[in-house]
């Protein structure tokens, strides 16, 4: 699989582009809606949490501000469930290129998460010149080098396993988003870990979002960062799941013209 993605790279750099293209294809703004739609997400967020509820971030993350803990946060949590939902339908609906064509489908999920990688940096821009002005960016923003693979791995490995599914049952994408909702609750986004109830501790612990959020966060803020302890399994368990998630998406790829 990965000797195909090399030898097809240009194919993957034209439909990374595509997929660019096409999201805001006949729009006046264009790429200007890459940095809209955060800079109005985490208005709506500063609202209703700073403003309305008044809530506080806890000491440990060297800041009062709500809004950069939140966007902080939520920055690494867009990437991994826009990866994951967009890949879900990335095969159906490119079904006449999987079909009348011979490109490797794996490179359909993957070139929508390189895209999305683009629209993560674009944001991650944002987020470090609103550090700059309000807080302050430390050295220690190199730490979500660490934590970036790791995260894409597991989205990547996700996203062929629905995509695959997806292709012979059509209500993956519905299962999809309700467990992304669910997920999200269990992901201390708009909460610190230490704010978790004692017997729920566990919960959060497995979940690797939990270890990849706080120290995708923690990495820009300059606080503690998360254990080799708690980061081990977590690498482990995102490379198992890319590993695990390409070998049955090669697996189910035969069927895929006929379902189609």
């Amino acid at each position: 699989m990965i000797r195909k993605l090399l030898n097809n790279r240009n194919l993957l750099k034209n439909l990374v582009l595509r997929d660019l293209k096409n999201r805001y294809v006949g729009s006046m703004g264009g790429f200007l809606w890459s940095v809209i739609h955060p800079l109005v997400l985490l208005t709506s967020y500063t609202f209703v949490f700073s403003v309305v509820l008044k809530l506080k971030p806890g000491p440990e993350y060297g800041t009062d501000s709500f809004p950069i803990f939140l966007f902080c946060g939520m920055l690494p949590w867009l990437l991994f469930t826009d990866t994951v939902v967009r890949n879900c339908t990335s095969i159906t609906d490119n079904a006449h290129l999987v079909t009348k064509t011979v490109i490797p489908a794996e490179i359909l999920p993957i070139s929508i998460t390189i895209s999305n990688v683009v629209h993560h940096l674009i944001g991650l821009g944002m987020l470090l010149i609103i550090l700059g002005v309000f807080h302050e960016v430390h050295l220690s923003a190199f730490g979500i080098l660490i934590y970036l693979p790791m995260l894409l791995m597991l989205a990547q490995g996700l996203g062929w396993i629905v995509a695959g599914l997806h292709v012979f049952l059509r209500d993956t994408i519905q299962a999809v988003q309700i467990l992304i909702f669910l997920w999200f609750c269990l992901t201390p986004i708009f909460y610190s870990p230490a704010m978790i109830p004692s017997e729920f501790q566990l919960v959060v612990r497995l979940n690797p979002l939990a270890v990849l959020v706080e120290g995708y966060r923690n990495s820009l803020l300059n606080a503690g960062q998360p254990s080799a302890a708690d980061i081990a399994p977590v690498l482990a368990a995102s490379v198992a799941v890319f590993v695990i998630g390409g070998l049955l998406f090669k697996r189910a790829k035969p069927a895929f013209p006929d379902v189609l």
